[in-house]
């Protein structure tokens, strides 16, 4: 049985309800709790066991003491809220409730961390390994901006830059940000040209969907699925001709249920996504399941979205980057 470490995952408590971490079988005492994603802050506060929180290490849990000095998500404006809509109230950000916890769990398989193999970044990574200078441009909309995540270094593309630097030191990465908030497929598809094409690309990484799936008055989507899929058909299809640069396509994350533009079907656009990428023979990073995984394991959606709505936060965007590291080839 194998130890393993998990590193800054996201925590929001209420009252004293146990809230479930993302792995069973804890090693005793080795969890530490604090108020920032990173242990490097200089006003980092660090929460003590017993006195702010009491952690069960067989099942996996964590709640607030009654005592506690922890922020109490109960407090929070949404908190017993359903159908809500973001822009009654004047801030509605988790910042101040989401902790960070590291610790150590007990793994039963006999597995090693072994990357997925795929033939999705070949060009890129004959690239880094000749030790050419490579663009990559960041496609999407705000969570592909790294929405209201405390530090650049911890968006997702930067992450996943980071790991390629890694890989092969000394590297030249030149990660263009081309993404808009608030954008849908629809806006992207009108600046294709310009901010991808045009920067002669070596990778791109297209991250729509959010906004695409946003339920409007009359229960349908922004954008509707079929739609989606042709927008990003012609976004992979002009790449393709106008570029030799390798494509990922991202699935989106899950919003906030209880949010009023949240629609039950945005499980659809990454199907999409996923057909897409078999048919057109581009990597897709499959955030999604990685996502619904972790609500399955216990995570909270005010856990995952830095305001509670639809913006990963700091752990959030390891997921992602997760995601995307899949993608790299184990040789």
């Amino acid at each position: 049985m194998n130890i393993r470490n998990q590193v800054s995952e996201s925590i929001v408590m209420m009252a004293t309800e146990p809230h479930k971490l993302r792995f069973r079988s804890l090693v005793r005492e080795s969890l530490r709790l604090r108020s920032k994603a990173s242990s490097e802050y200089p006003d980092q506060v660090l929460y003590s066991e017993g006195t702010d929180y009491i952690v069960d290490y067989e099942s996996g849990t964590i709640k607030r003491t009654a005592a506690s000095s922890i922020p109490d998500w109960s407090k929070h404006p949404t908190y017993g809220k359903s159908d809500f809509n973001h822009s009654d109230y004047p801030d509605i950000t988790n910042q101040t409730y989401i902790l960070y916890a590291d610790y150590e769990y007990f793994d039963p398989t006999a597995a090693s961390d072994v990357a997925v193999g795929s033939e999705a970044l070949s060009r890129i990574l004959a690239k880094l390994a000749n030790s050419e200078p490579v663009t990559y441009v960041v496609f999407g909309d705000s969570i592909s901006t790294g929405a209201e995540v405390s530090e650049e270094a911890n968006k997702f593309h930067n992450r996943f830059a980071e790991t390629l630097r890694r890989r092969f030191p000394g590297a030249a990465i030149d990660v263009r940000m081309k993404a808009i908030g608030g954008e849908s497929s629809e806006g992207g598809l009108k600046r294709l040209q310009d901010d991808v094409i045009a920067q002669a690309p070596d990778l791109v990484t297209i991250g729509y969907g959010m906004n695409d799936q946003n339920k409007q008055a009359n229960g349908t989507n922004a954008i509707s699925p079929a739609q989606f899929e042709r927008n990003i058909a012609t976004m992979i299809e002009a790449v393709q001709k106008h570029t030799e640069a390798d494509i990922v396509l991202i699935t989106p994350c899950l919003p906030n249920p209880l949010w009023t533009y949240a629609s039950p079907n945005v499980t659809d656009y990454a199907d999409k996504l996923r057909e897409l990428g078999f048919k057109y023979r581009v990597g897709v990073a499959d955030l999604q399941r990685i996502w619904l995984d972790e609500l399955t394991a216990g995570k909270t959606h005010e856990s995952l979205l830095i305001n509670n709505v639809n913006h990963p936060n700091d752990y959030g965007h390891s997921l992602y980057a997760q995601a995307l590291n899949s993608l790299l080839s184990s040789n």
